[in-house]
């Protein structure tokens, strides 16, 4: 049976893909009912599913803290991550991410792929293995100039498509961990 649980994190992943791949963004509302329902609804199950839902928000922000500050990431995928966190507490959350990152590591495979035909791009590939050769070849006492890998036009990768792919393959398909090996 479709427990309230189960139609949290459906609802909000749907909700968070659609915007992230639409608008580039995870609005804030879909964030505060995502983060109210997940304590709400752990919250009734008992003070043990509350503290893990509290936990699960802290840890889920506080992996994806370091990445934001790098500017690797949104601060929409940040929140989102730390509401999946509140949604299925802090014990499945490294699985979520582990899932998430080969996902994004698929998608950013996808990505490359899409845009190796441009002559922007085999450029940038060409300078970028002259660079390390330059660095190797002299043991890192001649550094090429940083050369910026945006391009004009191009995308970035849809972390929360990432995130939401993992937390459903994660909750749904391999909720033991047999898969992920915990």
């Amino acid at each position: 049976m479709f427990q309230p649980l189960d139609f949290s994190i459906v609802a909000l992943t749907l909700l968070a893909v659609f915007f992230d791949v639409s608008f580039r963004k995870i609005p804030n509302w879909l964030i505060v009912f995502g983060l109210c329902g997940g304590l709400l609804i752990n919250g009734l199950a008992g003070v043990d599913r509350l503290y893990s839902s509290l936990l699960g928000f802290g840890l889920g922000i506080g992996l994806f803290l370091i990445p934001f500050i790098a500017g690797w990431l949104g601060a929409g995928d940040v929140k989102y991550f730390g509401t999946v966190g509140s949604l299925l507490g802090y014990r499945l959350l490294p699985r979520v991410l582990f899932y998430s990152i080969l996902v994004g590591g698929l998608l950013a495979i996808i990505s490359v792929a899409y845009n190796f035909g441009r002559v922007d791009a085999l450029r940038r590939l060409r300078n970028a293995w002259l660079n390390l050769r330059l660095a190797v070849v002299t043991f890192g006492g001649v550094l090429p100039a940083k050369e910026s890998w945006t391009a004009t036009g191009s995308r970035t990768i849809p972390w929360g498509v990432a995130i939401g792919t993992g937390t459903i393959f994660a909750y749904y398909i391999d909720p033991h961990g047999k898969w992920a090996g915990f």
